[in-house]
């Protein structure tokens, strides 16, 4: 018997539990101190960007905005040509040029040529903001051809779609 207990060694033991702890402390250290300095490096860059954006980004000059009176229209209410039980509602307004009258029939006319186009438009065309802008530029092509040329530009206020 004594000779298979000198044979048997003990197991080799593992990483103590302290050396554990300190490598987790020093590797968190490491990853703390790579952050605080990363962050400052991106603070700094956030600054730079924000004083260039407001040098850039001032407001447009007055000779930049519509001068012409807005005429809102009546809302529209129509459904989609695909698929049919899509319901839209509309909120609009037209700015008509410098010194231009727009008279409520032509409104009207116009309201009618945008239910018109609406009901044309399949509902895959009006998704997300390029889809919400290329409606914006048909409608205000379709307003300034009705209007011959007296319509400026075209607003969406609402676009409601159930």
């Amino acid at each position: 018997m004594s000779a298979v207990a000198e044979e048997t060694t003990p197991p080799p033991k593992g990483p103590s539990l302290v050396a554990l702890i300190g490598v987790v402390v020093i590797l968190t250290l490491i990853a703390a101190g790579g952050g605080w300095f990363l962050g400052g490096k991106l603070g700094l860059a956030k600054n730079e960007a924000a004083e260039t954006a407001t040098e850039t980004n001032r407001r447009p000059a007055a000779e930049d905005m519509p001068l012409g009176t807005v005429v809102p229209l009546k809302p529209i209410l129509t459904n989609v040509r695909i698929p049919q039980n899509v319901w839209l509602r509309l909120e609009a307004g037209i700015v008509a040029r410098p010194g231009e009258k727009i008279p409520d029939e032509l409104a009207a006319t116009i309201t009618g040529d945008f239910m018109a186009f609406l009901r044309t438009v399949n509902l895959m065309q009006l998704r997300g903001p390029a889809g919400l802008e290329y409606l914006r530029t048909d409608l205000e092509e379709r307003a300034k051809m009705r209007s011959e040329g007296k319509i400026e530009k075209v607003y969406i206020w609402a676009l409601v779609m159930e």
